[in-house]
């Protein structure tokens, strides 16, 4: 793995994903690594509605995604969220702007929505009222 990192320069998907059939299929020509000097990585928001068990299963009928990740994962083990993101953003950057930018601004148009829902409309009058004789915690 230190030959295909450090010499050939390629960005590997991380161990629990690197087995030997993956390999076998890369050296074939049927699955393929990404050179270091051509991957856009990325840090994107841990939201819900980037999560890669629902971002991924989208991205399973594309080949041309497909072909960095191994066909069949161990048992009990997922794809690896900073390798999934980094491949995806690097094959099709707009589509990950796009994603963030639409998880940003349903995550914060809903923060706004419950903040005002929260919040305690008063008059004027009580609003001075209030201000006029601040409540003071014996704590």
């Amino acid at each position: 793995m230190k030959y295909f990192k450090e010499s050939l320069q390629l960005y590997l998907p991380p161990a629990p994903m690197l087995n030997r059939d993956f390999l076998r299929k890369v050296l074939k020509g049927e699955k393929r690594l990404l050179p270091l000097k051509d991957l856009r990585a990325i840090v994107v928001p841990k939201f819900d509605e980037l999560a890669v068990v629902k971002v991924y299963p989208l991205m399973q009928p594309n080949d041309a995604f497909m072909a960095y990740f191994p066909d069949k994962l161990p048992k009990g083990r997922a794809v690896s969220r900073e390798y999934f993101w980094n491949v995806l953003n690097t094959l099709d950057e707009a589509y990950v702007a796009h994603l963030v930018a639409h998880a940003n601004s349903v995550r914060y148009s809903a923060k706004q929505a419950e903040d005002q829902v929260q919040s305690i409309a008063v008059t004027d009058e009580w609003a001075e009222l209030l201000l006029a004789n601040p409540y003071l915690s014996c704590k």
